[in-house]
């Protein structure tokens, strides 16, 4: 991890933050609490990404990149799909690869439901546990009792578990929130095998940080995160060596840092 990057704080003050985003050369930034908020464009957002240069690096396990773009555009926020690298469809890419022709029970919608059926062979729902290889522990907005209990069998007979995200939520409007991967993850984590440690696809881990860094073809230290969550977007930020700015929650507003 390293220590010498800048990790600025609302306490650290805002000509402090305003300096840091400034000086970037293009801004990496998470999207959930910081440009989205229960699917709305945060104040700022868009003027944001009309004036600086940016990537998405988001623990978000239910959208692609494709559909995530056509919810940018619907809320008035341009971005290309391209830009985005997301912990979900990350995680179905890393099964592909490193778990070829792996029998999988998916605990996942949406859209990373119906890509992890495009390129994973998923198992029915009512499989039995010992047939299970891969257990993939997405936002699962369609859960069911059932499903639940087939994937925590599965893990007692030894899946391999791959978790998109270990967030147990993200913001919603009003001061509330979301559940997410992570508190689906607190459940079943009791009953993988000791030895059968988890995949961990998204942040804290700093592999998309360092995606995003190596798409816009700067080096992390030219860049600055943006983030709301402080123990998962500054330690990704961290572990990568890009600069950190708190952004929504009790951090700083984009329209502050933009200079209004």
């Amino acid at each position: 991890m390293n220590n010498t990057v800048p990790q600025v704080l609302a306490a650290d003050g805002l000509a402090r933050a305003r300096r840091i985003f400034h000086a970037a050369r293009a801004v990496v930034s998470d999207i959930d609490g910081v440009l989205l908020v229960s699917g709305r464009a945060t104040a700022g957002a868009q003027e944001m990404l009309q004036r600086r240069r940016c990537a998405f690096v988001s623990n978000n396990s239910t959208h692609t990149a494709r559909t995530l773009a056509r919810v940018f555009a619907e809320t008035g926020l341009s971005a290309g799909e391209e830009d985005f690298f997301l912990a979900g469809e990350t995680a179905v890419d890393v099964i592909a690869r490193k778990f070829a022709q792996a029998r999988v029970l998916a605990l996942a919608s949406g859209d990373v439901l119906a890509l992890a059926r495009e390129r994973l062979c998923l198992v029915d729902e009512r499989a039995l546990p010992e047939t299970v290889d891969v257990v993939l522990v997405c936002r699962d907005e369609t859960l069911t009792f059932s499903k639940l209990e087939r994937a925590a069998n599965a893990l007692r007979c030894g899946a391999a578990p791959v978790l998109a995200n270990p967030d147990l939520t993200h913001p919603a409007a009003l001061g509330r929130v979301h559940l997410e991967t992570g508190a689906l993850w607190r459940m079943l984590e009791v009953f993988r095998k000791p030895a059968s440690n988890p995949v961990v696809i998204g942040k804290p881990a700093a592999a998309l940080v360092l995606e995003a860094a190596r798409h816009l073809a700067m080096a992390p230290h030219e860049l600055v995160f943006l983030g709301d969550n402080l123990q998962t977007d500054a330690r990704a930020a961290q572990a990568a060596g890009m600069p950190f700015i708190h952004v929504g929650g009790d951090g700083f507003d984009l329209l502050d840092l933009l200079g209004h």
